[in-house]
């Protein structure tokens, strides 16, 4: 297979002039400029995907990129399996491939062999955001940190999902409920979307006169089964759970179950999770859609406009839906 040096050596140049020329980038006779194209059909030449990208200025490459954590349950893995597959989705209309990447603050700092970045997983106080900005691509954060430096953001409106659970329970008359949580990361980090959610769920249950807590579950079955003890010795008349820890709902319902807790008789439960993938599994839960696919089409969309020349520090929010599937009942005051 020919190489760049032999296309050079056929056409009496050097290699970097065969670069310049395929790139673009300098203005030479036209002579030259004939005989190194000449040279290239003659011998067959064919740049690699990184050389083509470089010729170009683009890759057609669109960055998804996400924290890899390999101890995570396989619904969180389900939950980015299914943004990929919205990402290639909304990407491939417009003639890009999406790029899986796993890439820390560190790592950024090295070539990103992307055109623009769509970034998953934004903590409250993000330490990839300023290399992400410093990068000089168009990138957009699937997340709504305090701070974006300027960076596009696309997000479910988690403060007001937030609100509508607390209330969709205390019109019920539940007086007493609580979060389960996701665990809480062992480094002290908080993503920013359950800051938010945390936020605003404590603020209403004020508002609303009604007791809530924010309690973070483990992973297991014991540590489910300690949530539980841990929840009826701080609330005693606890009578809503709002789940955000979708990947132990099973280990709950079986929880639940060997106490002889019929839900919603003795407790009513609203997850947090994409309704129609959610539906396939717990079809008698009832939730606040989180719509994926419709963030990532917008977020992947948005990068892509900018790209184009777009304006980045463009906030979009998206809002929760609520499907009503039989796990809520009222609660008659004590």
């Amino acid at each position: 297979m020919a190489t760049i040096r032999d296309v050079a050596a056929a056409a009496g140049v050097a290699p970097s002039t065969v670069s310049y020329i395929l790139r673009g980038k300098k203005r030479y006779p036209a002579a030259t400029v004939e005989r190194v194209m000449a040279s290239i059909a003659e011998l067959g030449y064919r740049p690699d995907s990184a050389a083509r990208a470089l010729a170009l200025g683009r890759t057609n490459i669109l960055g998804f990129l996400a924290s890899v954590n390999i101890g995570a349950p396989d619904a969180d893995i389900d939950i980015f399996m299914r943004f990929m597959r919205a990402a290639l989705y909304a990407a491939r209309p417009r003639g890009y491939d999406v790029l899986a990447m796993g890439r820390g603050e560190d790592e950024l700092q090295g070539d990103v062999l992307a055109d623009a970045l769509v970034v998953m997983d934004i903590l409250h106080a993000d330490p990839r955001l300023p290399v992400l900005r410093g990068l000089g691509i168009p990138t957009v954060l699937i997340g709504n940190p305090p701070d974006s430096l300027g960076l596009s953001a696309v997000d479910l409106d988690f403060a007001g999902a937030a609100q509508k659970a607390v209330d969709r329970l205390a019109d019920l008359g539940h007086r007493q409920i609580v979060v389960m949580a996701t665990p809480d990361e062992s480094d002290g980090r908080e993503f920013a979307y359950r800051r938010r959610f945390r936020e605003a769920f404590l603020q209403r249950c004020e508002s609303r006169s009604v007791q809530g807590l924010f309690i973070p579950c483990g992973l297991t079955r014991d540590a489910v089964g300690a949530w539980l003890d841990g929840v009826q010795t701080r609330l005693p008349q606890v009578s809503g759970v709002v789940v955000m820890a979708v990947g132990v709902l099973d280990l709950l319902l079986e929880e639940l179950a060997r106490r002889n807790r019929v839900v919603p008789d003795d407790l009513s439960l609203l997850a947090l999770a994409p309704a129609e993938d959610f539906a396939r599994s717990f079809p008698a839960i009832s939730v606040l859609d989180i719509p994926g696919h419709q963030m990532v089409d917008v977020a992947v969309n948005r990068a892509l406009d900018e790209l184009g020349g777009a304006a980045p520090g463009v906030l979009e929010l998206v809002p929760t839906t609520f499907h009503d599937r039989g796990s809520l009942a009222s609660r008659s005051p004590r």
